[in-house]
């Protein structure tokens, strides 16, 4: 009974019954969950890194939204305890799903992690142990369990995955993007297959990836899709293109509770300021930006090597790290390539490496300036930031080789190969326990932590991109930081005054009754007409109302860029809050309605397998 399973249902045969899979399965899994465990030790121990590019940034992010999502904000987008106690809209723009998972571990570390560490580096972790595991469901449905796990393990230690996103960048929501990644890769497979689970699995896989990173899940997305178009039968081909777009575009509305207002608010921050300058604007964001710079590197290398120094920008020495980064796996997916070619009997797995050999020196050339013209035609591609941020489809392609070619590696023929390959994984290996290395020479405790840094976490501070306009203070130096303290000691947070319109002096008191995130209780007591200032960040959107009455007060923004309002004399309760807006409402109902056409298409796949099957029994 079990052959016959495992021939109907090929898609889904790791996922059987049959008790001798069953136990490869989990034995196989069990292995990547400990290698994943053994590459990330240092974070389960001191938490998310501390001297990576966006490790503080994730670990106050973790603590803002896991405290308000346990004190019942299920979806914290204002967070009201950052910059100093201002608050901020962070939730609003930067992606849920890191932050989410981070949430689930905070009830069992709060009490230990008042910073945010520990539960931001559980976070990555998690996404660790998921990325391998989804890396060998996909390609356990191309190839055999052996071959798909050693593909799955190479998907882990990629050193951009490892070495670069987890260690130097501390990059959270791009890590996480790994774990599903091989989910919509193994939709695709269940499509060509006829799978009732590939449409929903398409749709959940996609959201999610947009929901962790929509930017690298946007310039993800040709991949399956032409993957679908290349391997599909001619006649069936724009049958199974239709219905991957349709789900895919499902994804893209499951997660618009998140990416409306994303996308629609952006005037409200800062955000602009992400795809700009050298921090941001691709054009300053290649590989390598000219030959000058490409010698630069070479030449800083070469004194590495030999002892002697040579001086180098240090926008050219992270660019060199993320280019070393890509020239340790391009040279491995060219390499891999080989065996298949000679070895490789099945025509359909020949085809597998041809399109992913092709797939990773279209996504190679994108990261380098001549591919510009690409950019500028399309536009959307500025909001990826950095072109190096390609690499994730490198590993993506050095994963599937290597599960392809894994059965001809130790053949007597390959050997030259297989140890040019050992060479390629040893320098993975030495990069990643390199990069660990690095991103914690300084715990929190060490005297060498760095002022700024101290006093990032002290205040809870958003990056500038994300402050409400008009409030936006230059925070790169300590001079300014000290300006900042003495703006909190003269605006206490989450404290109010009232002024008299007329004569602009003190006239009564505004006692704070209750404080949320987004709704705020004051009780005023006004002798005449005032004006009334909250001190706590203004952010459009943002209205007044007397308790009882029907009239909305209007918000403005105060010149120091706090929320301030007129308001009538006498004793009342005023309420202050932040209701959502029209992006906020339509993204909460287009993801509602989504996740009900996901459950129809559901339950229509069960009846319609549930009929096929009894036609079968009967025929």
């Amino acid at each position: 009974m079990g052959n016959k399973q495992n021939q109907r249902f090929p898609f889904f045969r790791a996922c059987l019954t049959v008790s001798g899979e069953r136990r490869e399965l989990i034995t196989h899994m069990a292995v990547l969950i400990g290698l994943s465990l053994l590459v990330t030790w240092p974070v389960l121990i001191y938490g998310a890194p501390d001297r990576s590019h966006d490790g503080i940034l994730h670990a106050v992010w973790a603590k803002q939204f896991a405290t308000q999502f346990w004190q019942g904000d299920w979806y914290p987008r204002w967070f009201t305890n950052t910059n100093g106690g201002f608050g901020g809209p962070s939730g609003f723009f930067y992606p849920p799903l890191a932050s989410y998972a981070s949430s689930l571990f905070w009830p069992l570390l709060a009490a230990r992690d008042p910073e945010g560490w520990l539960v931001a580096g559980y976070s990555l972790a998690l996404a660790e142990a998921l990325s391998g595991i989804t890396a060998y469901l996909w390609l356990r449905s191309l190839t055999k369990p052996k071959a798909a796990l050693l593909g799955a393990v190479v998907y882990v230690i990629a050193p951009y995955h490892l070495a670069i996103d987890l260690c130097q960048r501390g990059a959270s929501a791009e890590f996480w993007v790994f774990a599903w990644l091989p989910l919509v890769l193994l939709s695709a497979e269940g499509i060509l297959r006829r799978s009732k689970w590939a449409l929903p699995g398409a749709a959940v896989s996609y959201g999610l990836a947009i929901l962790s990173h929509p930017t690298v899940a946007l310039c993800f997305t040709p991949i399956p899709l032409a993957y679908l178009f290349c391997f599909s039968e001619s006649k069936e081909r724009a049958r199974t293109t239709a219905m991957f777009i349709a789900a895919l575009l499902l994804g893209v509305g499951f997660s618009a509770a998140y990416l409306l207002p994303a996308v629609l608010d952006q005037h409200k921050a800062y955000t602009s300021l992400y795809t700009s300058g050298l921090g941001g604007d691709y054009h300053y964001n290649w590989l390598w930006q000219n030959a000058r710079e490409l010698a630069d590197m070479g030449r800083y290398l070469y004194g590495t090597v030999v002892g002697a120094t040579h001086p180098i920008y240090q926008e050219t020495l992270h660019r060199m790290q993320f280019l070393l980064a890509t020239l340790a796996t391009l040279p491995a997916i060219v390499a891999l390539f080989l065996p298949i070619r000679s070895f490789e009997q099945a025509s359909r797995l020949r085809r597998i490496a041809v399109f992913y050999l092709s797939t990773a020196l279209l996504y190679f050339f994108l990261m380098t300036r001549p591919s510009v013209f690409i950019w500028e035609t399309v536009p959307i591609l500025k909001d990826l930031q950095y072109p190096f941020r390609l690499n994730v489809m490198l590993v993506v392609c050095v994963a599937v080789l290597a599960s392809v070619a894994g059965p001809y590696l130790l053949q007597s023929r390959a050997r030259a190969i297989t140890l040019f390959l050992a060479l390629i994984v040893a320098g993975w290996l030495g990069a990643d326990v390199w990069a660990i290395a690095r991103a914690y020479p300084a715990l929190r405790s060490a005297p060498q932590w760095s002022e700024e840094r101290t006093q990032w976490i002290r205040m809870q501070m958003d990056p500038p991109e994300m402050w409400p306009k008009p409030s936006n203070v230059d925070l790169s130096t300590a001079e300014n930081f000290a300006a900042f303290d003495r703006f909190v000691a003269t605006h206490p947070p989450k404290t109010a005054q009232l002024e008299a319109l007329s004569t602009g002096k003190t006239s009564g008191t505004a006692r704070v009754e209750s404080w949320q995130p987004r709704h705020v209780v004051l009780k005023v007591e006004a002798t005449r007409d005032s004006q009334l200032t909250l001190n706590h960040f203004y952010y459009a959107g943002w209205q007044g109302r007397i308790d009882g009455a029907v009239n909305v007060l209007t918000v403005s923004p105060s010149p120091d860029g706090l929320i301030q309002l007129d308001i009538p004399k006498g004793d009342y309760n005023l309420i202050i809050e932040l209701p959502k807006d029209r992006a906020e409402g339509a993204g909460m109902v287009i993801s509602l309605v989504s996740l009900s056409l996901l459950g129809g298409v559901v339950i229509w796949g069960c009846l319609r397998r549930n009929r096929t099957d009894r036609a079968a029994l009967t025929a």
